[in-house]
């Protein structure tokens, strides 16, 4: 993508801080919804760049637009974020059962609650009954 458009950018003139601050948010949406000439060719680089990433992960105002907005346009696109198997974002698999944390994933989802995962959960309380911490020692 030719990025000759960035030179007409009104925001290359302004503070960068403006866009990711949430006290300045209302002023950088105007700059870029009433002043900006390139509004259309920052959203389609700002979409290209953001491509599978979830709503939670695109921070600050692009083309006078939040994140969620953002992550809304791709979604009427068609795009999907992009997890690895068995995790639930980037970097983050999902808790093995037989501990708490998979019990509660069970919970929280409705999930039914297997043995292993019961029994960790069980432990876990008694522990913390007794010491007032789940962290293990």
């Amino acid at each position: 993508m030719d990025r000759d458009w960035e030179l007409l950018a009104i925001c290359r003139h302004e503070d960068p801080d403006i866009w990711f601050s949430k006290r300045t948010c209302t002023l950088a949406k105007k700059i870029c919804l009433n002043q900006c000439p390139v509004r259309e060719e920052c959203l389609e680089a700002t979409l290209l760049r953001e491509q599978g990433l979830a709503r939670t992960d695109r921070a600050g105002i692009a083309a006078g637009l939040t994140g969620a907005q953002r992550a809304a346009i791709a979604k009427d696109r068609g795009e999907k974020p992009k997890l690895p198997v068995g995790s639930r974002g980037p970097g983050r698999p999902l808790a093995r059962c037989g501990t708490r944390s998979a019990y509660q994933r069970h919970m929280r989802l409705g999930e039914p609650v297997d043995d292993a995962c019961r029994a960790a959960n069980a432990a876990a309380s008694k522990d913390y009954a007794t010491t007032g911490t789940t962290v293990g020692r």
